[in-house]
């Protein structure tokens, strides 16, 4: 959910949090461990999640643990057409709510563990996750690193973030090299966005 950080004397409260906001924070109370934060990603850390999609590419584009949709919005801005972005999403309240708000945008009801032969085949440009790697079980985060490398290619653009930052050495780990990393101080929490290739 978003808690506004207000300059006035008026302190934001979750009883006015919107729909998508309520739904956030209700999963996180439910599991800490599947979310990263209790307060949706920001428009910032969007933009830079998405900076390394070509606006005029062709390719497929995939957003895992998509949540609510608030990456899905900066997204969109970059695609040349909607019809280039599968998102998917495991949680069925956050999958009810992200069908409301993008009713035209594809959206797959999965595990991302489980995602490889959905795309076999397919050209994909970028990869971009919201997915709480630092929580998650070190097996979970090991098979999803995985299946993203297996549907990348050579001009793939891996992108995730953390919500801490201390750097994070996904490229020692992986057969992955990293592109380019920054900070995005314009979340709640910090973020720190990554961009990887194969």
């Amino acid at each position: 959910m978003v808690i506004r950080v207000c300059p006035c004397n008026q302190p934001s409260s979750i009883l006015t949090a919107n729909k998508p906001d309520r739904i956030v924070l209700a999963r996180f109370v439910k599991s800490p461990r599947t979310i990263g934060s209790i307060t949706p990603s920001s428009a910032a850390l969007g933009r830079v999640l998405s900076e390394k999609i070509d606006p005029a590419g062709t390719d497929r584009v995939l957003e895992l643990g998509v949540g609510t949709g608030s990456i899905t919005n900066q997204i969109l801005k970059r695609l040349a057409s909607a019809d280039l972005l599968t998102c998917i999403e495991i949680d069925k309240n956050m999958c009810a709510q992200f069908r409301k708000s993008f009713p035209g945008i594809q959206l797959l009801e999965q595990d991302c563990r489980e995602i490889e032969t959905l795309f076999s085949g397919d050209k994909i440009s970028n990869i971009i996750s919201s997915l709480p790697y630092r929580s998650l079980p070190q097996s979970t985060t090991d098979a999803i690193f995985e299946q993203k490398i297996s549907l990348s290619n050579s001009q793939t653009i891996i992108s995730l973030f953390t919500y801490d930052f201390v750097f994070s050495n996904y490229h020692k780990r992986y057969p992955i090299r990293l592109i380019d990393s920054r900070s995005v101080v314009k979340n709640f929490p910090p973020a720190r966005v990554y961009h990887y290739a194969i």
